[in-house]
């Protein structure tokens, strides 16, 4: 059985993997976003997504502590690692106290943080191709690169959050910024908008007016409800 799924939150792929699993299907392959399972008897294996340190690999050594602990590395991919265990008494569970949980969700917002600035990179490097050779296809571009960077900031964020609640639990000073700072209605209306500068050879003049329109509006609302978050703060 094929499934997709494309997470950047890896412990929703954790709890979505063991659901799989609790229904008698365990995961054996991942590739871009596709997910492949076989049958398995339910409840079987529990699954755990880690992040390594090198790219589509694991080192010898995280190798050989995996197979002392009878934890089996399922796939690699990018810098996640999917592990699972035979279901037991004893819960899988891979970082077990708070600092160690902290360092290992730093790590993740490292690599995002770095994959935004180069993503950022390329924006500019679209909307150059935009205003100042005259590509269409450059703005196009440049809007699509710019909802893959609002979901990612949006990803930074989430991860902030968690960082910060667990050193809530560390030290016991309240975190306070619970809040996503990138609307989600501003990444839609902004793919909108693209969407309509690539088919404008192929739609009535009043057609993509109104999906312009449409897009403005929403990225209106959301920035709208930005404001009003970095105000609740």
């Amino acid at each position: 059985m094929i499934r997709y799924r494309l997470y950047l939150d890896k412990d929703k792929e954790t709890a979505w993997l063991n659901k799989m699993a609790e229904n008698g299907w365990a995961m054996k392959r991942f590739f871009a976003g596709f997910f492949s399972f076989e049958p398995c008897e339910k409840g079987a294996y529990v699954y755990q997504v880690d992040f390594g340190n090198k790219l589509f690999s694991v080192t010898e050594d995280y190798r050989e502590f995996m197979q002392e602990a009878e934890i089996e590395i399922v796939q690699t991919w990018g810098f996640w690692v999917i592990l699972r265990k035979k279901a037991s008494e004893e819960k899988f569970k891979l970082y077990t106290d708070v600092a160690s949980s902290i360092e290992h969700y730093k790590k993740i917002r490292k690599m995002f943080k770095a994959v935004t600035i180069m993503q950022l990179i390329v924006l500019v490097m679209e909307l150059y191709a935009g205003l100042a050779m005259g590509v269409t296809a450059g703005y196009t571009a440049a809007m699509l690169i710019g909802v893959i960077v609002i979901i990612f900031l949006n990803t930074i964020d989430s991860l902030n959050n968690t960082i910060g609640e667990l050193q809530e639990r560390m030290d016991g000073i309240e975190y306070k910024g619970k809040n996503k700072n990138i609307s989600g209605l501003m990444g839609a209306g902004v793919l909108l908008n693209s969407l309509a500068l690539l088919i404008k050879e192929y739609i009535p003049h009043n057609v993509k007016f109104c999906l312009h329109i449409i897009a403005l509006v929403m990225v209106l609302a959301g920035t709208l409800q930005i404001c009003r978050n970095k105000i609740k703060r």
